[in-house]
């Protein structure tokens, strides 16, 4: 078993910076940018420990399943939610749900 072990390692204390820019998220239909969210709740969610909203009075905020649409798409109910949505707008309110950091190359 070798007993050397070096102080410095090739690389050790190099620095690498990255620059990220925020974007909108595109409506999963058409690719447009997206104009509303919709917040999809698995089936029986109340009771079913596999939901975000399992167990919860208040569901509005809960979401298992995001749907990002334009203005003239709609969304499709995944399999295994129910039909009904929380559906936010993109408005100045509700920005943080529409934009994410995206790496610049």
């Amino acid at each position: 078993m070798p007993t050397e072990t070096l102080d410095m390692l090739p690389g050790q204390g190099e620095t690498k910076t990255t620059a990220s820019k925020r974007a909108r998220r595109e409506c999963e239909v058409c690719g447009e940018p997206a104009h509303f969210k919709h917040s999809f709740l698995f089936k029986n969610f109340r009771s079913n420990p596999k939901s975000k909203a399992y167990g919860r009075d208040d569901c509005s905020w809960a979401s298992d399943i995001d749907v990002f649409v334009c203005q003239d798409c709609k969304p499709e109910t995944p399999d295994g939610c129910d039909s009904g949505a929380s559906v936010f707008p993109a408005i100045a309110r509700f920005a943080h749900m529409f934009l994410y950091w995206k790496e610049e190359e």
